[in-house]
């Protein structure tokens, strides 16, 4: 029997791969295991050194929604999601990493948060977080836009491998930059949420692995080094920060170039679930009025 295609497919899930062959298998299986069934994958091979591209390859053969792109020199993933927003065909772009999993509805629920929600343009949701041991906990991110922009200058958003946006939004502001990079994916948050309204689905769709091969933890005192520059960027542009953020984030920069990164991930859990999040609740009246070093949103 000969398989459909669907000649528009409504969302393109974008998958960077670099030497990532021991987890290509099990992220593949369950994108395809969505019960939303309009999608085309996109494989973006920066350059592997392992058993990556013929997986890669195998894969455009065995499905006829997946297309595959492949990079001779590493190029860096910046240039491989901008090539993305060129040649994806879906409205939405659906964003994975190489060793993450979701769950089967996790497309068809962000695509149904979008189409109740047209003023919004990047969705998230809660992540499964698992360790090499195979122990998982759940890392929360707050629901509303109103939420987020009181706390958008302390922590991102959203996580990276767990959003979808609007294609034609996170083209309107420019893409990526790479000279950011690894912290280049908050720098498109920020210029998005200059376009539209942020949310995130209050339940895990997505499972990320922390291991020591991670980008999280292989290049984390370049991503608080760039992340230092974001912020920046971020004050001057987006929304000026109080003294007190300012504070937070030279102190987070400097934890970043002289402790581990585990340290500084179980540090950053603790302020986001313990004090950050809380206060953030918070009605407007409360939080501004017992927590001054919130940054105020900007009024019309």
């Amino acid at each position: 029997m000969q398989k459909f295609i669907a000649p528009q497919p409504l969302v393109s899930v974008v998958i960077p791969v670099f030497n990532g062959a021991k987890y290509l298998a099990e992220m593949m299986d369950s994108v395809h295991k969505s019960t939303y069934k309009n999608i085309e994958i996109l494989l973006f091979d920066d350059g592997s050194k392992d058993s990556s591209i013929g997986m890669c390859r195998a894969f455009a053969k065995l499905y006829p929604n997946v297309r595959y792109f492949y990079f001779r020199q590493n190029r860096g993933l910046a240039h491989n999601l901008n090539k993305a927003l060129k040649v994806a065909k879906g409205e939405y772009i659906c964003r994975i990493n190489q060793d993450d999993r979701m769950t089967p509805d996790r497309i068809a629920k962000q695509v149904k948060y979008f189409q109740s929600h047209p003023d919004y343009v990047l969705v998230g949701s809660w992540l499964n977080v698992e360790n090499d041991q195979g122990h998982c906990q759940i890392n929360q991110f707050l629901k509303t836009d109103e939420e987020i922009r009181r706390s958008w200058l302390s922590l991102s958003p959203v996580w990276d491998a767990a959003v979808m946006y609007r294609k034609q939004a996170a083209i309107d502001v420019g893409g990526y930059d790479q000279s950011y990079w690894p912290a280049d994916d908050l720098h498109m948050w920020y210029r998005l949420g200059t376009v539209g309204k942020i949310g995130n689905i209050q339940q895990p769709l997505t499972t990320i692995k922390l291991h020591a091969g991670a980008a999280s933890f292989a290049f984390h005192r370049k991503h608080m080094i760039e992340t230092y520059r974001v912020h920046q960027y971020a004050n001057r542009f987006i929304q000026p920060a109080t003294l007190l953020i300012k504070s937070y984030w030279f102190a987070q920069y400097l934890a970043g170039i002289c402790l581990p990164a585990s340290f500084n991930w179980f540090v950053y859990h603790i302020l986001k679930k313990y004090i950050i999040h809380p206060l953030t609740k918070l009605s407007k009246t409360h939080v501004y009025a017992q927590v001054p070093f919130l940054p105020r949103p900007a009024t019309s």
